[in-house]
């Protein structure tokens, strides 16, 4: 049987993230974040939270915010899995000259809206 291990981000993913505030702070879950990790459970997928936050902190978040139920582990190491779901993900596609252009021109979707001098500035 095949993999089916999908790896989820935190931040920016599957809460409402728009910079870094530090440790102690966590954002609320995105709208719909519940519904998106129940479907994926129900069609068999197996949800791991990939991210670089404390997994401790990350499962008291899952927790306190009712998704913990849906996910199976909390990992910062990568893990095999058949797709890794980020707000800043870039997917290779064999061709290095299109990946350089799309890095150059990368901002995540929350980031959008900024102008290029306050890149990184909470609203």
């Amino acid at each position: 049987m095949p993999d089916k291990t999908v790896c989820i981000d935190l931040n920016g993913t599957l809460d409402t993230y728009t910079g870094w505030r530090g440790a102690d702070y966590w954002y609320p879950p995105r709208a719909g974040a519940d519904r998106f990790l129940r479907e994926l459970r129900q069609r068999g997928y197996d949800v791991v939270i990939f991210t670089t936050r404390d997994p401790a902190a990350v499962w008291e978040w899952l927790r306190q915010n009712g998704l913990a139920q849906h996910v199976s582990d909390v990992t910062n190491v990568k893990v095999r899995a058949i797709a890794y779901v980020d707000d800043r993900a870039i997917p290779f596609r064999g061709d290095y000259a299109e990946t350089l252009r799309e890095i150059e021109a990368f901002r995540p979707y929350w980031e959008k809206h900024r102008t290029a001098g306050k890149r990184g500035v909470d609203d």
